[in-house]
This record gives structure tokens, sequence and C-alpha cells, in this order.
């Protein structure tokens, strides 16, 4: 499938083709179908993007970027904490607290589950594409549900029936365009929390996201929004990388008669044979003049002398001046980097992009990092563990609640080691 524009598509078969024109109501992001085209469309689950790839085209601007990866991966650290717990509520005097709580059926189901393993895999899952796919897998044994991320990348909603969505569809070749084998989509139920054990299939799926306006599928992060900012750094590292192999911009002007090659002793060529020795000479002067293996040139010409003894019109070499200076790209680099990390909600400091322009004592990291782990972590971990709330209570546990733990930097004149014992936050 290949897109022609915003709502042309190109789908390629063997045998023939067709065009798709996208018409009607839209979600107003990264080409998501609204509800109407959703039930109209030609596949039979939701597309992810107007081709039906939007994880992957992110992926491919993300590799090529040496800022965004690490800044979700700060993003992930700051979800996780120290990992997750139980914990149990407790009313006393009019006020709730969380209680650490557990019990050997917790811990066996923990175990059972990877339970680590699976935050750490739905919290990456989340911050790259603000959705995040958990399989319920039922064990009629010990009567529980074991989590598995379903990865994004081969996930999809399965198209909306009268009552909404009630499947979702997993196929590893979504995204993929023509090499799409829709054999080998395998469809997954919705997981129902009010079903009773035996009533619903052994393999369901739950979809995490927070809902985002005019976007009744699929959400998106904030970060999406600065893909230009992103697409610019990414250039910056190769224009650099060629300028340092080939010179940056124009650094020589040549002068050349036009009549140069014209002759050959006393022989005048004919068009071809100048046309020709005019593009070897060219391929031969680029080639000499590019690349890090020519530093210190220097060009010897021959030339003719007239009747006057003097030397006729020949090439002339001309150092061209540099307008553009180094800072110049710096600030562009420097800009891009602290708008991708605006977008992704952290702060510059926190992200690593804006080392040495204050804000960079101890004091200032510990409240900036606190302020991150207390006020921009509740939702997300909110709907990262709802799958793990839905469990619990699956099993029985209509009291205890998953919640992350946080990492609370002190002062060393308070801890030596620097971090106090961890405390808990954004329970579900």
């Amino acid at each position: 499938m290949y897109q022609i524009s915003e709502n042309l598509l190109m789908i390629e078969a063997r045998g023939g083709g067709a065009l798709v024109e996208l018409s009607g109501r839209r979600d107003a992001a990264y080409g998501v179908t609204s509800s109407f085209q959703a039930k109209n469309d030609y596949l039979d689950h939701v597309r992810w993007g107007a081709a039906d790839n939007q994880p992957n085209t992110i992926a491919h601007v993300i590799e090529r970027n040496n800022q965004v990866r690490g800044q979700l991966d700060t993003l992930r650290d700051m979800l996780y904490g120290t990992g997750l717990g139980f914990f149990k509520r407790v009313i006393e005097n009019g006020k709730v607290s969380l209680v650490p709580f557990t019990d050997d059926r917790l811990e066996e189901w923990a175990d059972a589950t990877n339970l680590q393993a699976y935050a750490i895999a739905s919290i990456n899952q989340f911050v790259q594409n603000a959705n995040s796919f958990t399989r319920l897998v039922y064990d009629p044994v010990n009567t529980w549900h074991e989590l598995e991320v379903s990865d994004c990348f081969v996930t999809r909603i399965g198209k909306p029936g009268q009552y909404g969505v009630f499947e979702y569809h997993t196929n590893p070749y979504f995204g993929e365009g023509t090499f799409f084998d829709k054999n080998a989509t395998e469809k997954i139920p919705v997981f129902d929390p009010k079903a009773l054990p035996g009533e619903q299939a052994i393999v369901t799926m739950y979809h995490g996201k927070a809902d985002m306006p005019g976007n009744p599928f699929y959400s998106y992060p904030s970060w999406w929004c600065a893909i230009d900012w992103i697409e610019l750094a990414n250039l910056i590292p190769l224009f650099h990388k060629s300028g340092l192999k080939n010179g940056y911009n124009i650094k020589y002007l040549i002068k050349m008669p036009q009549d140069y090659f014209n002759k050959e002793g006393e022989r005048t060529l004919d068009a071809k044979e100048v046309k020709s020795k005019w593009s070897n000479w060219g391929n031969n002067l680029s080639s000499w003049m590019s690349g890090t293996n020519n530093v210190n040139k220097s060009m010897i010409i021959k030339y003719l002398r007239g009747q006057d003894g003097k030397m006729l019109d020949n090439i002339d070499v001309i150092p061209m001046k540099n307008e553009m200076s180094d800072d110049a790209y710096s600030k562009v680099w420097e800009m891009s980097n602290v708008s991708i990390s605006n977008a992704m909600g952290l702060m510059p400091t926190l992200s690593g992009v804006n080392p040495g322009k204050g804000n960079d004592s101890g004091s200032q990291i510990r409240v900036m990092a606190d302020y991150q782990q207390h006020f921009r972590t509740a939702v997300p971990r909110h709907v990262i563990t709802k799958p793990i709330l839905l469990a619990l209570r699956a099993m029985g546990y209509k009291d205890v609640v998953p919640a992350f733990k946080d990492v609370q930097i002190t002062t060393l004149d308070a801890n030596p080691n620097g971090v106090a014992a961890t405390v808990n936050h954004g329970a579900a």
C-alpha cells in the first residue's frame, strides 16, 4: 500500500491493483479513520494511519535520531521508578492510605506472569505509541489471567460492530504494505471484566490508552507533534558528515574558457569529443576536490602562451568564503533538541539536552525529578496498571491495587547514598 496524498492510496496486488480514496469524516491526527470510515473501510480492522503503518513510520524516524530513544527511556524510567508493588487501601480517620501488601498467591501470580518485565514492556509501548495492548491468558488450573504485551506493530483494533469494538487483530505483516497477508491474522476477543471464569475465551485482549478528542480508536503521544523538529535534527548529522567528507557548501569557484577543450594540438575537435572531455574533466575534478583523502590540495595547470608571450585564458580557481558559521548550525541543533524534549513533556535538563545552561545543580535536578514523577506520571501509570488491576479483581482481590514506587532523591546530609526509601505514587 502506498500513500499518494492525504486521502488517496494505491494498493498493489498480484495481477492488478486499486486506488482507494478516503472521504467523509476522519480523525484529525495521523490519518486515523473516523467511526464512519472504520465501518466502511475494505479492511476488516481499523487502519492505524492512512497507510496502516503509523507505528512503523514513527519507528523509522526514531532510529535515525540520537535524542528521541534516550528521552523515551527517560520517560520509561520515570514511570517505572523502582517497580510495581501491591498495596491495600486502608481508611483511617476519613483518609485513604495505601499500605504495602502481599501474600503467597500474589507472589506466585507475579512470578507466573513475569510482572515487572510486563510492566516495562507495557511502558515502552505506551511512551512510544500512546497505546498499550495486553493479552490476558486464562489459566484454568490456577484460575488467574497471565498478562502478555502485544506489540503495537502487529496489533490493530478490529472493525467495530453495532455496539463498538468487540475484537482485536494481530498479524506480523501489519504495516508491511504489499507483503500483508490477511490469512496470518489472529482475532482475539475483547476482555470482559464482568464475565465469570469460563464464560469468555482463554485469550482475550485489553487496549490501554488515554482518549484523545477526535480519535475514537488509536491515541497518539504529544511528541509525535514534533515530528518536523525530529526530522530536522536528523538532517544535521548527515549534513556535517557530508561536510567533513566533501567540504561544507561551495568552497571554490572554477572559471574556464568555454573553448578550452575545442582543440587537441592543431586539430579541432567535434562536438561529441568536446562534450566527452568536459564530462571527464568534471568527474575527475569532483572526485579530486571531495573526500578526506585530498587535504592540502595543489592544482597543476598547463597553459599556452600567446604571440605576445603572455598566458592565455585558462583555469582560474577562486576560494569562496563561507558566511554560515559552525555556531549557526549548532543553534539549529540545540533548538531542535529542546523542542523535542518539550514535546516529550520532559524538562530539557532531565533530557540531557541543555547541559551547562543553568538549572543543572544537584538540588535543582532533584526538584525537577520529583516534579516529573509526581505530576507527569499519574495518567500513564493509570493506563498501564489498569489490566493488572483487572487481573487482580478477577482473582478476587477487591481492595488490593497495583502501584509504581517512586525514587526519591535526598540530600547527602539526610542520606549518604543520595536516595531515600522508595515511596508509592500513582496507584490505579
